[in-house]
């Protein structure tokens, strides 16, 4: 693959653990039953000149309902379009901001609301707030190349889709992630190698991540890739959630789009008109009346009709080839899916097949009236949505003759793509009417500039030399959310070493216990770890100790009494000691140094808390050794 005819640019789109954009609402997602429903319908707007977006003209012709399940604690009036936003998250807006000077970019005096229209039920008021923070500056790859940065913007996230029920019409979607803060970079079209693509993707995941206010975990980020070759057009790869397989999706857009050039080179040398497209859809429900093909055959039982269409000198085109596992054939089949519906397709270059016999298959090209090079299509459903698929596929069909044409495709975990949406255009933007502009002062930003977070080298450095953490505790830090805390914290001169054990691991294993750390926060964690300082509680039932402020819901000052050293005489331990290798002789002279482990655990159980591992470790090594000699 020529890979420098690819031109591509990045949407890269962040949310932000910060409370939700417009409302005071936490951002967490919920599981389990909602605490309410409703349900909607969302009517199609003009934008300010009186035009229409394609792909929110198209949503409306489908005509769904939208049922919005609701939770009282993480969804209010705003989700719920009953009253209007709130001041912008102040955390969110400084994220943002705080990215903008990382990458160099300008950022105006006053920042506008705008709303974009959305009519995919994703959004309950049939728009999406957004907010342009700045534009320009740039990355750096590693091999010294400038990727310039075109928008960054702080926009709500949308609605969380639970299911859809296409014979209902209905989608229903959960509340608790919209208005979720987004921070969407959009680079300039100046990537023109998937590795480039990647690597991009990485760096300015890196960005956001260092922020410390950037949400982790699966479906927290999400790439969209603008991409185009010579001779193809621009195509929006949309919702790429796997960084790893970013580069995949982009080779397979190009073999796409060249497989695309190529079908056009083809109905050229075929001597075809697009308008020989135009012949009329047959019902051909007969022909299959006594078919083998079980999905067919299951679908004319419960009443729904086969309708075909030719599509002259289309034979070979439609199985060609055009992704892994994917032929022209499948392209069109999610322009049906996507328009009507409906499932898919059956096409007469993988005829006969499915159980459909030959002579059905030369039953329908008679009834069609085809010609040794025509093919033609089949789809099974109501006679209108048969129709209305029939109608997309040949305006699809059409458009191969002359271009590629430009949309919106949605990310398929094999690395291929498929149709979703026309490509969306200006119309949709117009002002929000209820958040005034935000002012940007010269102070405000200064304040922002000199307390921006390190990059990762300088962390790795930081973390190292001057706290003297271990390199595969310092690599975890460099990007968790705690790590600015963190910085603070050692400064203060709490203990790093097991500042970011407690963090890194021990909250994780607190999470997992299913223990509320909603109190968790920076004055708590300096509460613990000034405990830790002053010798109160030692590292052994430091996590004990948090566990315990948390189930008790009390000040880690409240609690420290419960876990207070008690003197140990050192005289008293050796005594202990000696007793467990007089108990355990046996032992120790069959395992020799690997009886140190076992009593070593036999000692922390009776000691836990009130005297320190390495103490007993010590005093254990001591015995053992004069033992063996």
């Amino acid at each position: 693959m020529d890979e420098h005819t690819l031109k591509a640019g990045l949407e890269i789109h962040q949310q932000l653990d910060t409370g939700k954009l417009f409302c005071r609402c936490p951002s967490i997602l919920k599981e389990g039953e909602a605490d309410y429903e409703i349900k909607r319908k969302i009517r199609l707007t003009a934008s300010e000149l009186g035009e229409f977006d394609p792909a929110a003209v198209e949503m409306a012709d489908k005509k769904y309902s939208f049922i919005y399940k609701g939770y009282n604690d993480v969804c209010c009036l705003v989700e719920n379009d009953e009253e209007p936003p709130h001041e912008c998250n102040n955390k969110a807006l400084e994220a943002s901001i705080e990215v903008s000077e990382l990458i160099g970019a300008e950022i105006p005096d006053k920042l506008f609301v705008m709303r974009k229209t959305v009519i995919d039920g994703s959004n309950v008021s049939g728009f999406q707030r957004t907010m342009l923070v700045s534009t320009g500056g740039k990355i750096t790859l590693k091999s010294g190349k400038e990727i310039g940065m075109s928008t960054l913007a702080l926009e709500e996230d949308a609605a969380r889709p639970l299911s859809k029920d296409e014979e209902k019409r209905e989608i229903v979607y959960s509340l608790d992630r919209l208005g979720i803060p987004l921070i969407e970079i959009a680079t300039d079209p100046d990537l023109t190698t998937p590795e480039e693509i990647k690597e991009a993707a990485l760096v300015i995941g890196e960005l956001l991540r260092i922020t410390g206010k950037a949400k982790r975990g699966l479906g927290t980020i999400r790439q969209d890739v603008n991409i185009s070759i010579s001779g193809g057009t621009r195509v929006e790869i949309k919702g790429v959630q796997e960084l790893n397989k970013i580069d995949e999706y982009a080779r397979r857009e190009v073999q796409r789009q060249r497989g695309l050039i190529e079908i056009k080179k083809m109905l050229d040398e075929r001597e075809t008109e697009k308008e020989d497209l135009d012949s009329e859809a047959i019902e051909v429900t007969k022909v299959f009346e006594e078919t083998k093909c079980t999905f067919v055959k299951k679908g004319i039982e419960k009443g729904q009709k086969a309708f075909a269409k030719k599509l002259p000198k289309f034979k070979g085109i439609l199985g060609k080839v055009i992704q892994p596992n994917r032929r022209f054939g499948t392209e069109l089949a999610s322009y049906v899916k996507a328009k009507t519906g409906l499932r898919g397709l059956l096409h007469s270059d993988e005829l006969p097949a499915y159980g459909i016999e030959e002579k059905e298959v030369d039953s329908v090209y008679e009834e069609l009236d085809c010609r040794e090079r025509d093919g033609f299509v089949i789809v099974l459903g109501s006679e209108e949505k048969c129709l209305k698929a029939l109608e997309a596929i040949t305006e699809r069909g059409k458009t191969a003759f002359d271009k590629i044409p430009e949309e919106t495709r949605n990310a398929l975990e094999d690395g291929n793509t498929e149709y979703s949406r026309p490509l969306p255009g200006a119309a949709r933007m117009y002002p929000e009417t209820d958040i005034n502009p935000i002012t940007i002062n010269e102070k405000y930003l200064s304040e922002i500039k000199k307390n921006l977070p390190k990059n990762t080298e300088e962390r790795l450095k930081l973390y190292t030399k001057k706290f003297g953490l271990s390199e595969k505790l310092a690599d975890k830090m460099k990007l968790s959310n705690y790590a600015r805390f963190f910085e603070k914290a050692v400064e203060k001169g709490y203990d790093a070493t097991a500042l970011s054990v407690l963090l890194l691991e021990g909250m994780t294993e607190i999470k997992r216990e299913g223990i509320d750390v909603s109190a968790v926060d920076e004055e708590f964690i300096e509460g613990v770890m000034e405990a830790y300082k002053k010798g109160e509680v030692n590292r052994d039932v430091l996590l004990d100790f948090v566990k315990e402020c948390l189930k008790s819901k009390e000040k880690p000052s409240e609690v420290i009494k419960k876990f207070k050293k008690e003197e140990v005489d050192i005289k008293e331990i050796e005594d202990r000691v000696d007793e467990l290798i007089e108990k355990n002789k046996e032992t120790i002279k069959s395992r020799g140094s690997f009886a140190l482990g076992a009593l070593m655990g036999d000692l922390m159980k009776e000691y836990k808390g009130k005297v320190s591992g390495k103490i007993l470790g010590e005093v254990l090594k001591k015995k053992l050794s004069k033992v063996a000699n």
